[in-house]
């Protein structure tokens, strides 16, 4: 890509992310998801809950890789994620989670109706909700699925490698137990599909699963850039915890979420800024 191609298309993005208020459904989407994040993350544990070998530690461990590495974070992470799990612990409180449903899709009936504000497409009346109820089940799915691969990874290890050793390819058997080997690798791997599947079908209207990587690959390497910015200059510059106490650790998640939330936007704005180019030099 030529310099002036990438000057233009950063304006682009820029401009539609500004043109289309993005910044205002980011607000929004924040608001909603941290109002549904109690249901969400009661979903969570009482599908981890049910995982064998499983322990509350191992969801507070794994969350913390992508929530920033900030003391007053971290710690209300690991106090809600430790209440749930004794709160959440049987079929019966499965259950009683999934009515939770509903209220839980705010959020992502949110950041729906802006990637449809985005692309100018709208379901009428109720017709986006199912698509905002899979997705979040989506999302709730992720973490014991991961979880899941990571407790029988040597498992699966093993599995994979007899079945190609029979078939004779014991070097693709060693290729694949040697990437697996870096689950941060597959876990960013399953979130760019993630991305990508929100992109292309969350909003009304038809795209591409292509038409969607690069945003998808922007929004996830970006996310992981401003999370580590962010744990390394909060510690370092943040000095109201003292002053507001636990409040400090809500104001911190809030302003995590509000960001990560406007890039998944830019994101979004930066594959319709693509989408947009390629149409003028086809006409």
């Amino acid at each position: 890509m030529k310099n002036n191609q990438l000057v233009n298309t950063v304006k682009k993005t820029l401009s539609l992310f500004s043109q289309y208020e993005m910044g205002v459904y980011s607000g929004n989407a924040s608001l909603l998801i941290l109002m549904a994040m109690i249901p969400l993350l009661m979903l969570v544990i009482s599908a981890v809950n049910m995982l064998p070998g499983y322990s509350a530690a191992d969801s507070v461990e794994f969350l913390s890789r992508f929530v920033p590495d900030v003391p007053q974070v971290q710690a209300l992470i690991s106090n809600v994620l430790e209440n749930l799990s004794r709160q959440s612990g049987g079929l019966i409180a499965s259950i009683s989670a999934l009515t939770t449903l509903w209220s839980a899709s705010g959020g992502i009936s949110a950041i729906q109706i802006g990637l449809e504000k985005l692309h100018e497409t709208q379901r009428p009346g109720l017709k986006g909700k199912p698509a905002a109820l899979l997705f979040t089940v989506m999302y709730v799915l992720l973490l014991p699925s991961v979880l899941v691969f990571q407790i029988l990874r040597e498992s699966i290890q093993e599995l994979i490698g007899n079945a190609l050793g029979y078939l004779g390819m014991d070097a693709l058997a060693r290729q694949i137990s040697a990437i697996m080997q870096y689950s941060g690798w597959i876990v960013l791997a399953a979130m760019v599909i993630i991305v990508i599947l929100t992109y292309a079908f969350l909003p009304a209207g038809k795209r591409t699963l292509k038409s969607q990587l690069p945003g998808s690959l922007f929004t996830c390497i970006l996310w992981i850039v401003f999370t580590l910015c962010f744990s390394y200059f909060i510690p370092r510059f943040w000095k109201a915890s003292s002053i507001y106490g636990s409040l400090a650790s809500i104001f911190l998640m809030t302003m995590w979420l509000k960001f990560m939330i406007m890039i998944l936007f830019y994101g979004a704005a930066l594959n319709k800024a693509l989408e947009v180019q390629s149409d003028t030099k086809e006409a």
